[in-house]
This record gives structure tokens, C-alpha cells and sequence, in this order.
């Protein structure tokens, strides 16, 4: 098994300084737009990590939370500036497949014509991003479309909005592509009271090949709409990777090429054997509930592909005491 060493030397330092002296004085707006379902065990850590990121909005849509979820984002969400949205599945008889929703959503003329709320046809996590897109893009600059297991990680120790400025000074880029790294359960069965990034740091291997797997960071005024992993970009906009050189993705969710050079996803995929039954109970979230893909694929083989171990990413711990910190601010 690898230590994962991060590059220290003169270059990256040059690099990262480099970003720092060319960032706007006032750095661009950026929230994040996520869906939970009965998260509220994680979510108090995850908004704080993303606080001390520089988040100041975050847009969190309730999928039928019947854990304490609701409760944890009321009462921080003044301290955190978060809009809390209540949002349903559709029983699973109106419910489309997921390939149909996706093919729904890209024939709209107008997404201002489509009643993203009470049509529930389309299953919650299309419906939700796509709402955000409708009535909250225009309120930021950028838009970070984001799990609750999901930790984007800068190398360079900068905040996302000093990030997003820098992509941002080509005119061209509306969005960048930031792919995943899977962290496996470490060989714990049950959570033991510490936090998720000091819990998890056994990983795949950088090389794995689900790494081509990607999340986004949009530019509102180049987003036409969202295919949860991706967005369909406005004529004259393009997708860039991290490094910020321009690249074409592969069926609305993937890379060609794996990197990790300045800003990636600690994907927290199944934490604890039983945190993975909790995340196997509560289902897909681009699938409405009862719908019989709601599962389908979170079995023991899921779990099994899932738990890489291989490698060790020690990245996040020496942020845990700064996230505590902002967590007892919240609560406070």
C-alpha cells in the first residue's frame, strides 16, 4: 500500500502563489446547489468544510428527509446562509426512467416552461438542479453542483471563489470538470464519533479508472441546464479541467483523462459498512421513491467495487480542527 505524497516543491508553490497575486479583489459569488436525503448526520461537518472553502450560499433541496436533516439546516441556516427547499419524490407510477427525464429536459424550448416543482415526472435530482437553474443561477456567479459525500479538495489550499476566478478570466470557460477520487470504508463497520475526513482516508489508486467520473462547476451565465453530473453549455462556452485546459466529456458525466493536479472530489462513496446500509436504504437520488431502479445497483457488490483501500490520502486531516471550529460557530 502507497502514502500518497503531495508535491511541495518550487514549482507548485510558484504556481499556487501565482494564483493568489493574479485573484480578483472581489472574487466571484459561488453556491452550492445540492439534493439530501436523510443526511443529517454529515451535513453539519460538510457545510462547514465548504464554509471554510469560501462558500457564503449553499441552495439544499429536502428529498423526504425522515431523519433529523431538517432540523440540522434550519438551525444553522442562518449562519451559514442556506436556502433549505422541501422537495418529494413522485410515486413511482409517474415517475420516468432516468434516460427519459434526461431526454425530456433537453428538449425543453424554455425551462421557465416546465413546472419544475410539481411535475414529478422528471425524478428529484433533475427536477432540483434544474429549478436551482430556473429561479437561483442568476443570483451567483458560479454554481457548484455537489453531493453530501462529496469533499472538493484544492491543492493549493485556495478558496473556491479565488478558484473560480481564475477559470474564470477566460471568457470562453463555463464550466470545469472535477473528477472524482473514491475513498473506500478504511475497514470500519460502524461510525465512531469522529468526522467523515478523519474517519476515511484509505483510497483507489489515482490511476483508478471510475476516477473519470466528474462533478461541476458552472458558470451560471453559460448554463442552459444541468444533466446532474454536467450542464449543457450556452453557445460560445466550452468545459475545461482542472488545470484549465479545454476537454470534451464523454455521455454527460465523464473525462477523458483522469486529474487530480489542482482541484478533485473526495468521494466518500460508502463511509462505514453500516453507513452504506443507511445510504442503501434511502436510494438513488435521481430516482424517485418507490420507483424500482431506486436501489438498483446498492448491493454488496456495490459495496465490494466501492471499498478501495489501496492507497493512503491523509489531505483533509489537518483541516478537522478548522471544521470543528466552524461547526461549534454554527451551532452556537
Amino acid at each position: 500500500m502507497q502514502t500518497i505524497k503531495f508535491a511541495d516543491d518550487w514549482q507548485w508553490r510558484g504556481q499556487a502563489a501565482g494564483i493568489r497575486q493574479g485573484a480578483d479583489a472581489n472574487p466571484p459569488r459561488v453556491t452550492i446547489c445540492a439534493i439530501v436525503k436523510n443526511e443529517g448526520a454529515f451535513l453539519l461537518e460538510w457545510v462547514a468544510y465548504y464554509r471554510l472553502m469560501g462558500i457564503e450560499r449553499f441552495v439544499i433541496y429536502n428529498n423526504g428527509s425522515t431523519d433529523d436533516t431538517r432540523a440540522v439546516l434550519d438551525r444553522i441556516a442562518g449562519r451559514a446562509g442556506i436556502t433549505v427547499i422541501d422537495w418529494p419524490s413522485a410515486p413511482s407510477s409517474s415517475a420516468l426512467a432516468f434516460f427519459e427525464a434526461r431526454d425530456l429536459v433537453l428538449s425543453l424550448p424554455d425551462l421557465r416552461d416546465f413546472n419544475w416543482w410539481g411535475d414529478m415526472m422528471v425524478g428529484p435530482q433533475l427536477r432540483a438542479y434544474n429549478h436551482f437553474v430556473t429561479y437561483y443561477a442568476a443570483d451567483t456567479d458560479w454554481a457548484l453542483f455537489i453531493d453530501a459525500d462529496e469533499f472538493v479538495v484544492s491543492r493549493a489550499g485556495l478558496p473556491l471563489p479565488t478558484l473560480a476566478a481564475s477559470y474564470g478570466r477566460d471568457s470562453a470557460v463555463g464550466a470545469v470538470a472535477l473528477n472524482w477520487r473514491y475513498f473506500g470504508s478504511s475497514g470500519h463497520q460502524e461510525p465512531d464519533g469522529r468526522l467523515v475526513i478523519e474517519r476515511f482516508t484509505r483510497c483507489a489508486p489515482a490511476t483508478y479508472h471510475g476516477h473519470v467520473h466528474m462533478k461541476s462547476l458552472v458558470r451560471t451565465a453559460a448554463l442552459d441546464r444541468m444533466i446532474i453530473h454536467s450542464g449543457r453549455l450556452r453557445d460560445g462556452f466550452h468545459y475545461v479541467d482542472d488545470g484549465g485546459q479545454p476537454i470534451t466529456l464523454r455521455d454527460d458525466g465523464f473525462t477523458p483523462a483522469i486529474s487530480h493536479d489542482w482541484l478533485y472530489i473526495h468521494h466518500y462513496s460508502v463511509k462505514s459498512r453500516a453507513e452504506f446500509e443507511r445510504k442503501r436504504a434511502r436510494g438513488r437520488a435521481p430516482v424517485a421513491d418507490g420507483h424500482p431502479h431506486k436501489r438498483e445497483q446498492l448491493d454488496d457488490e456495490y459495496f465490494r467495487r466501492q471499498d478501495l483501500n489501496d492507497e493512503e490520502d491523509r489531505t483533509l486531516l489537518h483541516q478537522a480542527p478548522a471544521v470543528k471550529v466552524e461547526m461549534a460557530r454554527l451551532l452556537a
